[in-house]
């Protein structure tokens, strides 16, 4: 306790304490007793110092609880930053996660992609190489430039880059380029064992004299053999026509077309749709013919092409 304040409330001593000290307040008024009032001004004064000490008493702990609810909002404040700062970061986590999951399924988009290309040129190349072995491969040359283990791996990274950014565009000429092979007339159309009576290029003119150019293959086969489309389209034309007598025209798009002529039926209309395999008409001996046969004539823009290139080898 301060020395004042201890001074200040020390019970008096010595004649001070034998004679307290008072403050006598008379009332007088005319035609009344005077009233005396008499106050101890030692207790007042006592009064008067508890009252000090309760004040400063109120006053330390109000202090001390505005202190202490400042402490706790900077507390509060701290926390609600930290509480930002981690929600920040598991936004931040669940982001770069979300990233990270979109990216390995692009990786795995992509790849599943670059495999459903490999097998559709793959199979490509064998149906080709399969259905065209006189087509051989081109030759190849040029100046060789040794290339390191480094180079071949940047070499690889901008492919791969290069590739990624144009596949989109890849796709759809692969899928075109796969239609278009699927289009091509292929094989034989006759089932079975098959007879070459006269094949495509000059020959002697059966029915006379010199030469001439026979732009098909003549396949010997009786009166009434199913003839078979040898790729799927549309029947440009089916009917009577002159020297083919009668027989049947079918687009097949991407510039090809196939004739079949000399039929003793014809099984399909102008405008129809038809498909590998599908029976067309029935072999004969109309038109220009010297007896039962089919006449096979393949188009290729417009200009006549060897049908040896694409019926099968063990067929021709």
């Amino acid at each position: 306790m301060p020395g004042w304040l201890r001074d200040t409330l020390r019970k008096p001593e010595g004649r001070a304490a034998r004679h307290p000290h008072y403050l006598e307040i008379v009332v007088a008024r005319t035609g009344h007793p005077a009233r005396n009032f008499r106050i101890n001004l030692d207790s007042l004064k006592k009064a008067g110092q508890a009252l000090g000490v309760l004040f400063l008493a109120w006053f330390g702990g109000t202090f001390y609880v505005a202190y202490s609810h400042i402490s706790n909002m900077e507390a509060i404040a701290r926390a609600d930053r930290q509480a930002e700062k981690i929600a920040m970061l598991e936004s931040s986590n669940l982001k770069l996660a979300e990233e990270k999951q979109s990216m390995g399924q692009y990786v795995f988009n992509l790849r599943a992609r670059v495999e459903e290309l490999a097998v559709r040129v793959h199979g490509m190349v064998n149906r080709t190489q399969a259905e065209f072995p006189v087509e051989a491969s081109k030759p190849q040359g040029g100046v060789a430039i040794p290339v390191s283990s480094a180079d071949a791996a940047e070499m690889v990274r901008k492919e791969f880059s290069l590739f990624d950014e144009n596949i989109d565009n890849l796709l759809p000429e692969l899928e075109t380029t796969l239609v278009r092979e699927f289009s091509r007339p292929v094989g034989s159309p006759i089932a079975g064992g098959i007879d070459i009576s006269s094949r495509y290029g000059l020959r002697s003119n059966p029915f006379g004299r010199g030469h001439e150019f026979h732009n098909g293959i003549d396949f010997v086969v009786d009166r009434g053999t199913p003839v078979l489309a040898t790729g799927p389209g549309r029947v440009e034309a089916a009917g009577h026509d002159g020297p083919n007598g009668n027989r049947v025209a079918i687009d097949h798009g991407f510039g090809y077309r196939s004739v079949y002529a000399h039929l003793s039926k014809v099984h399909v209309k102008a405008g129809e749709t038809v498909e590998r395999g599908q029976v067309v008409g029935l072999s004969g001996n109309t038109g220009r013919s010297s007896g039962p046969h089919l006449h096979y004539t393949l188009y290729y823009r417009g200009q006549t092409v060897n049908p040896a290139r694409y019926v099968k080898p063990d067929q021709t």
